[in-house]
């Protein structure tokens, strides 16, 4: 088995590290490709560190600025290093365009491919997350990816059922296995208890809300960005509760243009290292976020959380009571923070129990010993058919 791992962002490296961990210990021949999407060492390499995952073996250096040359310059080189590394599968994770780019790479290498045996598997994991909005680039990036790819890992049956609707269920490897982020949140939780992020911020445990904010749809938009911070500002005031706003290096650009006046309850740092967030989630009041993992995160935890989006491709978090999408309406953020208040959420295990990757790894090698029956059946038969017809030459001549 030799499989490549293309990565890049802090949520594919999080959620990829406990795979990667497994095929390191069971001595798998894996090669990671760094697209460099997130160049940034914050947003990237200190996730490397923390998690123990390997260096890089190849770093494609496209421009993360430039949607276009970053895609270009992705596919290209990932598909050179594919030709090279001849792999069994390629693997991505989620709807980032590092993601996209790998599997239109791996893609365009099996077209160049006549013998099925050398084309490349590409696998898909966090499959059939639907927003059934098109005007986010995500929701694009994944209806493509699950299109391309062999293998689907799906985290739910809800998930399970947009692929259903889509009849992308046909002629692909299909497992409904859960989120690898319930394998991280497992092994990293107990390492919060040490953690002295909160003594640093000077807060107290359940007296404070924590946000983030980076999507384009909510923070492009100058007025509709500056019109958040400020309802931010108001609902601090409101509940009397600081407001902490890690802010993601796209979101701290658009926050030096608004002329935003000294803020009382709003405050903003810098981002964080994995275990200060995860620290600061599991003991804040409520969570604001415009994020997509960090729904299934607070559901994780057994924390409430304000989606500040129209539509969310966790519709699940939803549908169990943990997560309240809002929209960019005041009213109904302030409506969803009143409900979360007082309730006590039960931390969810509707997106795995901490054994994902576990998961994923068998089912990678069930398919390696299918494709092996196969492609022995193949061969068997390709023989019988060729002794048939020499048999005819002969008893015929």
């Amino acid at each position: 088995m030799k499989i490549c791992i293309v990565l890049s962002t802090r949520p594919e490296i999080i959620k990829l590290s406990s795979l990667i961990k497994i095929f390191k210990k069971k001595k798998i021949n894996f090669s990671l490709i760094n697209t460099n999407q997130h160049y940034l060492k914050i947003m990237s390499s200190v996730f490397f560190k923390f998690f123990n995952v390997p260096k890089p073996k190849y770093n494609v250096m496209a421009l993360a600025n430039n949607y276009k040359l970053f895609f270009s310059k992705a596919i290209v080189e990932i598909e050179k290093i594919l030709i090279k590394e001849k792999p069994n599968y390629l693997i991505v994770q989620g709807d980032t365009n590092t993601a996209l780019s790998g599997c239109f790479a791996a893609s365009i290498f099996n077209k160049k491919k006549i013998n099925k045996l050398n084309k490349i598997n590409i696998v898909h994991v966090e499959s059939g997350l639907r927003s059934f909005n098109e005007k986010m680039p995500e929701e694009v990036n994944r209806k493509i990816i699950d299109q391309l790819s062999n293998t689907l890992f799906v985290p739910t049956t809800y998930d399970l059922n947009n692929l259903r609707n889509e009849k992308l269920i046909h002629n692909k490897y299909i497992y409904k296995v859960g989120n690898t982020i319930s394998d991280v949140i497992k092994s990293k939780k107990s390492l919060t208890k040490k953690n002295k992020i909160l003594k640093k911020l000077k807060l107290k445990k359940k007296d404070y809300f924590l946000t983030t904010l980076h999507r384009p749809e909510s923070i492009d938009n100058l007025k509709n960005c500056k019109k958040l911070i400020l309802y931010f500002e108001k609902i601090g005031e409101k509940f009397s509760k600081k407001i902490i706003f890690p802010v993601h290096p796209r979101t701290a650009k658009i926050i030096k243009r608004l002329n935003i006046n000294k803020l009382k309850f709003v405050k903003f740092i810098k981002p964080l290292e994995f275990l200060d967030f995860l620290n600061l989630m599991n003991n804040c009041k409520i969570v604001l976020t415009d994020s997509g993992g960090i729904q299934e995160e607070t559901s994780l935890l057994g924390i409430p959380c304000v989606t500040i989006r129209t539509k969310t491709e966790r519709q699940i978090t939803v549908k169990m009571g943990t997560n309240i999408v809002t929209g960019y309406n005041y009213k109904k953020i302030l409506n969803a923070i009143s409900f979360f208040e007082n309730k006590k959420l039960k931390p969810s295990k509707v997106f795995g129990n901490g054994n994902v990757a576990k998961e994923i790894f068998k089912n990678l090698k069930k398919i390696k010993n299918k494709e092996i029956k196969k492609q022995n059946f193949s061969n068997y038969t390709k023989s019988f058919i060729f002794k048939h017809k020499l048999n005819k030459f002969f008893h015929f001549t």
